[in-house]
């Protein structure tokens, strides 16, 4: 009898932990990249599960434009590259992690001192503006010519 319910929570604990890992959390948004190489603003969403993270972009006409942020490797619309290179690219001064810390809303340390708001935070340096909110994110990077916003179109649960 105990060898029974043994395997039986056996199963059971296997095919949660099944179920957890394999599921994914879809947000929609409305997303606007502006770098030197990619400019695109639209609705989408961001896919997360375990391991990365996707913003796919539906602009009307054209193929969907996606970003997906793994832990070594960024893709842009199926083409790979090293994390660390495609970030350098972008400015030296950000750290490996920045997309990361976008997404995850947490604060960016190399822009020092954290300002709290209402519902968020704001970061000010050197012509860099990073706002954190519980509806949006914005990023602008004045001299690099870079602005990421992410809005989120329904609440985060």
């Amino acid at each position: 009898m105990k060898i029974k319910k043994l395997l039986f929570f056996t199963f059971y604990f296997v095919f949660l932990v099944f179920f957890i890992a394999c599921s994914v959390k879809t947000t929609p948004i409305y997303a606007v990249i502006k770098t030197p190489k990619i400019k695109i603003a639209d609705e989408g969403f961001i896919k997360e599960s375990f391991g990365y993270k996707k913003i796919i972009i539906y602009k009307v006409g054209l193929k969907p434009f996606s970003v997906t942020i793994k832990n070594s490797f960024i893709c842009f619309s199926g083409k790979c590259q090293n994390k660390k290179d495609v970030i350098k690219s972008l400015n030296k001064k950000y750290p490996q992690d920045f997309f990361d810390k976008i997404l995850n809303q947490k604060p960016l340390k190399f822009l020092g001192k954290i300002k709290k708001i209402n519902d968020g935070f704001i970061q000010k340096k050197d012509g860099y503006l990073y706002k954190v909110t519980k509806d949006e994110v914005l990023f602008k990077d004045k001299r690099a010519n870079i602005l990421i916003l992410i809005k989120y179109l329904q609440d985060k649960k």
